[in-house]
């Protein structure tokens, strides 16, 4: 199948406007498309996402108290678009029991590349159109997201990630990513909340791909349930996974590389290390 692309995707001066798409729980019908954007055909993005649109462990899935605000990152075929997915818990089915919800939209990577948006703005702008259209149902518009300010555009990739991850467990993930695109790594941040896991997510994708030039992986800031683990390149989890071999385990407080450094690629160990030195009151990486 060739790449689907969305028809809508249009910038002008305070807002970029990208398609979108709801998936949940039905009352007598059971998961499906729920509501999508005037004119998208979300079915033609099913392959990306099928079998995982809710990958919610059953740990998780059998409580009604642990809160659930988990985000997904999926490459569209050729680089040209991302899917971006949030997921929530969707209100009780006819049963009683906890249903999920999974929001995505179609992203074209340019404005986001560019820093004209910022992972964190879409996800914003996700979740308050879901605080303001809780029951929408069939045909919606598109979502619009704020662009930034050109201050705020000058600010590099990945400041502040030194809150999320050392330096040395920064470096160990790029240089994996450098030496084989499709490895897996479980990035564990351990005892966090589900807000620092996708600030982690958001900081770490940005600064990789957009700021570094690696390949754009399939992330997901929550650990999946077992059949959905490998869909994925990146997880962001609290706490360890049984995983087959082609995983890595890194701690994201790692105190030093347990990888050398992949030759010819001092651009973007030089660039992670300038993002860290921006960091006042932190040593300087090696």
């Amino acid at each position: 199948m060739g790449t689907a692309e969305s028809r809508h995707g249009s910038t002008d001066r305070t807002f970029v406007e990208f398609d979108h798409w709801l998936y949940g729980a039905v009352s007598g019908t059971g998961y499906t498309t729920k509501a999508v954007s005037k004119g998208l055909d979300a079915g033609l993005y099913d392959q990306y996402l099928r079998g995982h649109y809710t990958p919610i462990r059953a740990a998780t899935a059998q409580s009604y108290e642990d809160p659930i605000d988990l985000h997904m990152i999926h490459p569209v075929h050729g680089g040209r678009e991302i899917l971006l997915s949030r997921i929530t818990r969707g209100p009780a089915d006819e049963a009683g029991r906890p249903t999920f919800a999974n929001h995505t939209i179609v992203g074209r990577t340019e404005p986001l590349r560019s820093g004209l948006i910022t992972l964190d703005s879409v996800f914003r702008a996700m979740g308050e159109f879901d605080r303001k259209a809780p029951d929408v149902m069939g045909e919606m518009p598109p979502l619009e997201i704020p662009t930034r300010s050109e201050e705020e555009r000058e600010a590099p990739f990945g400041l502040g990630i030194h809150r999320h991850v050392t330096f040395p467990a920064l470096e160990t993930l790029a240089t994996r990513i450098m030496a084989d695109a499709t490895s897996r790594t479980l990035l564990l941040c351990r005892n966090t909340t589900p807000e620092a896991r996708n600030a982690t997510l958001h900081l770490v994708f940005e600064l990789l791909c957009w700021g570094c030039g690696l390949p754009i992986l399939t992330a997901i800031s929550e650990t999946p349930r077992s059949s959905a683990m490998n869909f994925f390149n990146l997880v962001v989890a609290p706490r360890g996974v049984r995983a087959d071999s082609s995983w890595a385990i890194l701690e994201s407080a790692l105190a030093e590389p347990v990888l050398p450094r992949v030759m010819d690629r001092d651009d973007v160990y030089q660039k992670l290390t300038t993002i860290v030195r921006q960091a006042p009151g932190l040593p300087l990486a090696r």
